[in-house]
């Protein structure tokens, strides 16, 4: 449970990281640099997912210590699998929706826009519609991400399956974003 804030963090990180280029002309003097915009996007892209991979795994790490410390003599009944599964799964999820939300930052070319869809939907729409919606709510990319993160899990997906969504919401806003960006004037 330690990354779900975490996930607001990334998702604020990838949003403000694209959108910033949109702003006051600071495009024009990327694309300047970087005259291919479909190259710009895939650095723009990599500058976000890698250093939020990176620091999702370390906070992974140290969730999972801070868990383990808490937990006492429960704690042992965890894998080591189990315990790999959700440090390198969480360090991936966090990056998924960073590049989620850089995606949708770079279709919307707003990044309060891209955090205003985001963060009600992984704070709210997920829990209060979850319930109340079914099984179609695990198809859901923070739903279907998390799933990683638990020990055992009751839902469609497993933890891989789970991120494999995930990815593909991640690599759909990307895709959609990375058209508008050709798409449209710097």
């Amino acid at each position: 449970m330690g990354l779900l804030p975490g996930q607001i963090a990334v998702i604020a990180f990838g949003a403000l990281a694209v959108s910033a280029e949109f702003h006051n002309g600071f495009l024009r003097v990327s694309l300047a640099a970087v005259p291919r915009r479909g190259r710009w996007f895939a650095a723009k892209a990599v500058a976000v997912g890698v250093p939020s991979l990176v620091t999702g795994l370390l906070t992974a790490a140290c969730s999972l210590a801070a868990a383990r410390a808490s937990m006492g003599g429960a704690a042992d009944t965890l894998t080591t699998g189990q315990q790999t599964r959700a440090v390198v799964g969480g360090g991936v999820y966090l990056a998924l929706m960073a590049l989620l939300a850089a995606g949708l930052a770079a279709l919307l070319r707003s990044g309060v826009g891209a955090l205003s869809i985001l963060v009600p939907f992984v704070l709210v729409v997920s829990f209060v519609v979850g319930d109340a919606a079914g099984k179609v709510t695990d198809f859901l990319p923070d739903k279907a991400g998390q799933v990683v993160l638990h020990q055992t899990w009751e839902g469609t997906l497993g933890p891989w399956t789970g991120l494999a969504v995930t990815a593909g919401w991640a690599a759909a806003a990307l895709a959609a974003g990375a058209w508008r960006v050709r798409r449209r004037d710097a």
